[in-house]
């Protein structure tokens, strides 16, 4: 492994002492053009840009665009208020100027600032183009990475309301509101988004926790990178499965917008408005501003989910070659949340759906209910430093925090009696501050093209956690037969708390992690491409202090003992540092070239681990357990597919193996006592297929097998599943657009989501049944209105998600948007 690190950064050091020589050898083109509509009208302020390129620019008001890009073959791509209109292959010679034929988008100049624009794509739901995935301008069919992306437009289609039905339809993907209710949990490849302590989120690039997971009124899109990415994404965001970059609405240079409101069942009621519009005549600002207000009453007797946030985006040319951009989102949130159910291994049935517990009863009450408001603020910086690099600025502050959350925990005691727990977080509060530096640009040595990201970031977190002694205090306890079970208060919350709580505990704990990375993507030929990638990360954790108060003996009516006396403490935890590299390494050839692409890659992330009690010798169990400085685990992916882009884009598809090793591993062989030989595999496949059969009909299809298994584990693990985790993730959605005659507009889809059996607990093999769902949609689409229904789990379905907690039956739901 050392040699392999040495000779990926002996590489990529070799290709920056050659880039000052060769970056300006390159020779350049003119491209010159002329953008009109069929009614003869210039298409003013319409996008141009090179697909897989960093080069673009804008139509003037005559309809005139001129740039200089390096000699090569190029796509070119005309866009439209953020939709692509036109295409067109071009080739560009050293030295030659390019003057293109009038380029004509096949709609009149009314039609096309009132249409409906998607229409005019194709393929439109499998728009992949991205400089996030690769943090460089890198085509799908040249990326050695599997990854899907899901737009606005499907989540509209699909009527999404939320996090898990916008991600539905993403290959091999569980998308739960997480193991506590207070997130977005994603499960990829076998591995929760918090399954190595970190969250596996960013906002554009940049770092965020799980729980500060803007709504999705504000997204543009949402990207799900597949497999171990912290080489270019940092530790501190992801988990082995992936990463999910959330990717916010920006600005445009044409006036638009949407107000939409929903309404059904369970008291579903949801007003978003979009609007964008140029600041000035010049439209050198450009402002972009969304609002979300929402109530839904749950389909259990309590549940109810309130919100309202705002978001905005600014965008200014500062300068011929300078683009500044803010953006900030507030969204504030009122939920009772209900972790998962514990104690499973206490019921004499083995499955969940033979567990008698009332299916539309909440374990809470809207009166217990967490106030949280998530605020992200960024900032950005773009220069075209010449015509082959660009610099990239970035800033971003993020928060998520609640005061007096109240967590219902749900216990079970035996077949008919649950306790009802509960857990406070009197002040909860997370903090990441991010800054980044990018810098990308192209080179040539001799006749071998090169693309290459430069980059370096600086990340710190804090975190603040006062919390009521004892976690998970008895609440009371409920016989599922009951028809009805004592209603649920704040106040009767704290009643309780006054009687079992030993005061508050605090955890305080901050780190930060300074970085740098380089990328390099080698044209060896016309269809086979190199990337090397390596990452030197440096963390520092500082002083975790805790308190926790003592704890008296307690004893029941009966007088057994329920709470062992626990004496206060305070702790200090000193703080750590460590270095690594993480290294990337991927490949693509083209048998078919821009159609068909087979690509490989051998990716890593890793966790930093902190000092614990532990022995070097695991098998030397005899020996004193000495405070050890564990080694970062690591996680390593082999990958190998085939992309497929076919009949001009109509087909597009991903087939991929992938088999995940963790090692180092810090497990526990004794109490208090611990060794880092611990090690997990996961493997797998997944295929996924986005078609335009026909011109308004469009299939998207998805599967994904995973099996895994603790290979050296604590006792009792080893050979064992991880919970939580399907071996079968299947989903289909299939819809029809009428885009001529009578019919104009009006469209039907339908789809289904299956995810298999999992454990709940991996000792007592307690099983939540597979499911699988069927949705369906009527909509009618016209240039200034739609009108849609969604019928959800139309086959009235009782499933529950994969930690037991029971989810929506049959569920209607009615859309209009207004569109200007």
């Amino acid at each position: 492994m050392i040699k392999i690190y040495t000779y990926i950064v002996s590489s990529l050091i070799c290709l920056t002492v050659l880039l000052p020589i060769s970056v300006f050898a390159q020779a350049n083109a003119t491209i010159k053009g002329e953008i009109y509509t069929i009614d003869g009208k210039p298409l003013s302020y319409a996008s141009i840009r090179l697909k897989g390129t960093k080069y673009n620019c804008s139509v003037t008001e005559d309809g005139t665009f001129s740039m200089q890009v390096p000699q090569g073959d190029y796509r070119l791509e005309v866009t439209y208020a953020n939709y692509a209109v036109y295409q067109k292959p071009i080739k560009l010679k050293a030295g030659q100027g390019l003057i293109l034929e009038r380029i004509i988008v096949q709609s009149n100049s009314t039609q096309l600032r009132e249409v409906i624009v998607s229409d005019i794509q194709r393929n439109k739901f499998a728009k992949k183009e991205t400089d996030d995935v690769a943090r460089m301008p890198l085509s799908n069919l040249r990326n050695p990475q599997a990854y899907s992306v899901i737009s606005k437009d499907l989540m509209m289609e699909l009527a999404a309301t939320d996090y898990n039905s916008a991600l539905s339809q993403v290959p091999g993907a569980v998308v739960s509101t997480g193991v506590n209710d207070n997130g977005n949990g994603v499960y990829l490849r076998g591995f929760s988004n918090s399954g190595n302590g970190n969250s596996n989120m960013v906002r554009n690039g940049l770092p965020i926790n799980s729980r500060a997971v803007s709504e999705i009124f504000n997204l543009d899109k949402v990207e799900i990178l597949k497999g171990p990415s912290a080489t270019l994404f940092g530790a501190q965001v992801t988990s082995y499965g992936g990463i999910i970059n959330n990717v916010t609405k920006r600005p445009f240079e044409s006036f638009r917008g949407e107000i939409s409101y929903l309404t059904g069942s369970f008291g579903m009621n949801r007003l978003t408005a979009d609007i964008n519009a140029p600041l000035n005549k010049d439209r050198t600002a450009l402002g972009r501003f969304n609002i979300l207000g929402m109530n839904h009453d749950g389909f259990q007797n309590e549940g109810k989910n309130t919100a309202i946030a705002f978001a905005t985006s600014l965008q200014f040319k500062a300068g011929e070659k300078t683009t500044v951009r803010f953006d900030a989102d507030v969204y504030n949130t009122t939920k009772p949340l209900v972790a998962f159910i514990r104690n499973t291994n206490k019921l004499t049935v083995s499955n969940m759906k033979d567990f008698k517990a009332p299916f539309d009863r909440s374990y809470t009450s809207n009166d217990v209910a967490t106030n949280r408001t998530n605020i992200n603020i960024g900032a950005e910086i773009e220069h075209q430093i010449s015509d082959s690099w660009t610099s990239r600025t970035s800033y971003l502050y993020n928060n998520s925090g609640d005061k007096g959350s109240i967590f219902m925990v749900p216990m079970i005691v035996d077949d008919q009696r649950i306790e009802r727990r509960y857990r406070i977080f009197d002040d909860f509060n997370l903090n990441y501050s991010v800054i980044q530096q990018n810098f990308n640009g192209s080179y040539q040595i001799g006749a071998v093209k090169n693309q290459v990201l430069i980059g370096a970031d600086a990340t710190l977190f804090t975190s603040k956690n006062l919390y009521l002694v004892p976690y998970f205090a008895i609440l009371d306890t409920v016989n599922v037969n009951d028809p009805i079970w004592k209603p649920l208060t704040r106040t009767e919350v704290n009643n309780s708390r006054e009687k079992r709580s030993f005061g508050d505990g605090i955890d305080n704990s901050k780190y930060h992690v300074i970085s740098g990375y380089i990328s390099n993507v080698t044209n060896i030929s016309d269809r086979l491409f190199l990337m090397l990638s390596a990452r030197l990360n440096k963390f520092y954790q500082g002083t975790i202090t805790s308190y926790s108060p003592g704890q008296p003996e307690v004893r029941d009516e009966q007088g057994k003992v329920e709470q062992r006396a626990v004496a206060a403490s305070y702790t200090e935890k000193k703080g750590y540092n460590q270095a690594n590299i993480s290294p990337k390494i991927g490949i693509v050839y083209q048998p078919i070239k821009d159609q068909v692409s087979i690509f490989a890659n051998y990716m890593n992330s890793f966790t930093n681990n902190a000092a614990s009690m532990g022995l070097s010798n695991p098998s030397d169990l005899q020996s004193t357990p000495v405070l050890t400085n564990w080694k970062p685990e690591q996680a390593y992916q082999f990958e190998a597919g085939a992309k497929f882009e076919l009949m001009n884009g109509l087909i597009n598809s991903n087939i991929s193996y992938y088999t995940i090793t963790v090692h180092d591993k810090v497990r526990q062989i004794a109490d208090a006592v611990n060794a880092q030989d611990g090690k997990f595999n996961s493997k797998g496949f997944e295929i996924d297929l986005i078609a335009n059969p026909l011109k308004g009909w469009n299939v998207i299809l998805g599967y994904g097998f995973n099996e895994n298994e603790y290979i050296m584990a604590a006792d009792g693990l080893v050979g064992l599943r991880e919970a939580w985790t399907p071996k079968h993730v299947a989903n289909v959605w299939t819809s029809y657009k009428f885009l001529t005659n009578k019919l104009k507009g009006f469209g039907a889809g339908v789809g289904m989501n299956y995810v298999d059996q999992v454990l709940m607990n991996m000792q007592d093999d307690f099983i939540v049944p597979s499911a699988t769902i069927f949705n369906a949609t009527l909509f009618y689409d016209q240039p200034k209105y739609r009108v849609g229904i969604k019928l959800n789990n139309f086959t009235n379905k009782k499933y529950w998600d994969v930690f037991a907690r029971p989810q929506k039956p049959f569920e209607f739901l009615a859309n209009l948007s207004f569109k200007f």
